[in-house]
């Protein structure tokens, strides 16, 4: 990625490694170590300070490694401290947090000199003759901790937990992982002044972080840009689960995995990702909702969880699922279990499933809490029926007189649910493959009079939110992915694509359509020069990920880390299966997960 404002970070950098290297480098001078100039060079300025405070020679190896690095930093400012006579907890504050400051201070004054190996036993029995009290121990403690992590956690490495099923099987519920902020260069904090093991709030309403200060977006450079189908660490552009307007730095972290790039044109066509007009990448583990109607008895909740590490399903009815899996999944399961019918859960383009009004459902519930409802021999009860009521339907059904339709005939038409919208169950609102909505399909089943299609037209919450944008999760797009420095023209069509990027991630005051005729901060624009790179995110499972699709353009400016590998894992189940519940219980740990890498 491109480093961002580098150039006044490296000019403070420079300025204050200076002062700092030219203190270490005096009193390298002061301890009559061998070649002192070693101060002023990254890594190498290690083997004198080691040989100075008597830690072990093989420290200098571990310097090299991501967060080991920083451990000792932070010790071997602490030895230097003591070796030339600084003891207290205050000494030691100032000496890590403004070396540029003490070293030269400690090296200009005459009283500071070199006492010894700090880390000699001699030395300690010697100069820290009694034992710390368990305050200064307690400060000492959580004072090395806060600078470790502050530094780890923002420049190097992050834990992170996956919380939700948005990218299985890539990544799944309770794995967590080790988060690179280095790949694509470490983002310095908009919030500096931060508790560093917590990312928004202590507990709820108190914020883990102050905004006293706010820096402008920096970014030092990294190993290497962000590619297509990356998995990625980013803050949410818009949380629609937070209604705290936070910094770009302390909105949610967000996983997926970035399928497009600037530059990019992109299009979902029927369920399918297409890039630049070619069938994009499909992830070997990505998944979508399937409809599943099995011979008898479909899998319990135990067997999906535990046989087959399953976490997004719902009980549709005693033979029919619904849930979230890849067709390799779908072969083992019906390996055990005989499968009578598999569809997945896709709007068509411009329309969505039929979903009960509020009248409607009121009306429903009012019969059914008043009468005793049977179907062929199965009690419907208000439970069911409320959940039935919540349901999507893609089509009315009807029965011509006389007729009453069984269990096999809804099997028969590949109907996995349905609704009855009379006494007399001649009618029913269904949802079915809709492959058989012909007359030549369903006539199979003589007792049937019609079916007819049942979508309606509505904004699905897709990204952008204008009153004629009729995509959904299915049917998206095309769209264009714009790039840094790249002049795109501007106009009526597609004004609301980038009204959010323009307005509110590059900062400028105003941006608005009169009429056909967009402005900016109020001049007549038919073109906007980009400041920024934008990315298009995407869960591996499909349809269940709330991502680009819903809250559009992801800026350069929010982009976190790479997830590497995952350091535990522990499978979790939802409680209540059955219900609309987010509860979970924990199963077991996957030990077979440990220290997998991230693709």
């Amino acid at each position: 990625m491109h480093p961002t404002n580098f150039t006044y970070f490296l000019i403070l950098y420079i300025v204050l490694y200076i002062f700092s290297r030219i203190g270490l480098f005096l009193l390298f001078k002061k301890a009559k170590v061998n070649l002192p100039w070693l101060a002023f060079i990254p890594i190498a300025c290690y083997w004198p300070w080691i040989k100075l405070t008597g830690r072990p020679k093989t420290w200098i190896f571990w310097s090299l490694i991501p967060a080991a690095d920083v451990i000792i930093w932070f010790s071997l400012v602490i030895d230097i401290l003591e070796s030339f006579g600084k003891f207290t907890f205050k000494e030691q504050v100032i000496g890590v947090l403004f070396p540029f400051y003490y070293y030269p201070k400690m090296a200009m004054d005459k009283q500071v000199v070199y006492l010894g190996k700090s880390r000699d036993e001699a030395f300690r029995k010697k100069f820290i003759v009694r034992k710390k009290g368990g305050g200064r121990e307690w400060a000492d403690a959580i004072f090395f901790a806060f600078v470790v992590a502050y530094i780890i956690r923002t420049f190097q490495l992050e834990p992170y937990k996956i919380p939700t099923s948005s990218m299985e099987d890539s990544m799944l519920v309770g794995d967590f992982l080790f988060v690179s902020k280095m790949n694509y260069g470490p983002r310095f904090p908009i919030t500096p002044i931060a508790f560093p093991l917590v990312h928004q709030e202590f507990v709820k309403g108190v914020q883990a972080y102050s905004e006293a200060i706010k820096l402008p977006y920096m970014r030092l450079p990294g190993f290497q840009d962000v590619k297509r189908n990356d998995p990625i660490v980013f803050n949410v552009p818009i949380d629609a689960f937070d209604p705290i307007e936070r910094p770009v730095d302390k909105m949610q972290n967000y996983v997926k995995r970035c399928v497009g790039v600037p530059g990019d044109k992109l299009e979902v066509k029927d369920g399918d990702l297409f890039i630049n007009d070619q069938l994009a990448f499909q992830s070997p583990n990505l998944q979508h909702f399937y409809f599943i109607m099995f011979e008898g008895e479909a899998p319990s909740a135990d067997d999906l969880t535990k046989k087959y590490d399953i976490y997004d399903f719902e009980i549709v009815n005693s033979t029919t699922l619904r849930m979230a899996v890849d067709k390799e999944t779908i072969s083992k399961i019906g390996e055990s279990y005989k499968i009578i019918s598999v569809l997945q859960d896709k709007y068509p383009k411009g329309k969505v499933y039929y979903q009960l009004s509020q009248n409607e459902y009121d009306k429903y519930i009012m019969y059914f809490r008043d009468n005793s409802t049977f179907i062929n021999n199965i009690k419907v009860d208000l439970i069911t029926i409320e959940e039935k009521l919540r349901k999507q339907y893609n089509a009315v059904l009807t029965v011509k007189k006389g007729q009453t339709l069984a269990d096999k005939d809804f099997k028969t038409l590949g109907i996995f649910h349905y609704l009855p919208l009379t006494k007399n169950f001649d009618s029913f609102y269904v949802f079915m493959d809709d492959k058989n909505f012909s007359t030549e399909k369903y006539s199979i089943v003589p007792k049937i009079e019609s079916i007819t299609p049942k979508y309606i037209e509505a904004n699905t919450g897709c990204f952008p939110q204008s009153s004629d944008n009729y995509f959904n999760k299915d049917n998206y797009g095309p769209i264009y992915l714009p790039k840094r420095g790249e002049k795109v023209s501007i106009n009526k069509t597609n004004f609301y694509f980038y009204e959010q990027a323009i307005k509110v991630y590059e900062g400028n005051e105003t941006f608005e359509l009169n009429g056909s005729t967009p402005y900016l901060d109020g001049k007549e624009i038919s073109n906007y020069t980009f400041k920024y790179d934008y990315y298009w995110m995407m869960g591996d499972n499909r349809d269940n990920s709330s991502d680009s699709r819903f809250f559009g353009y992801v800026p350069e400016t929010h982009i976190v880390g790479k997830p590497l590998f995952v350091f535990f894992s522990i499978q979790y189940k939802k409680k209540f299966p059955d219900q609309q519940s987010d509860e979970q219980e924990m199963v077991k740990v996957r030990w077979n997960r440990l220290f997998r890498s991230i693709k």
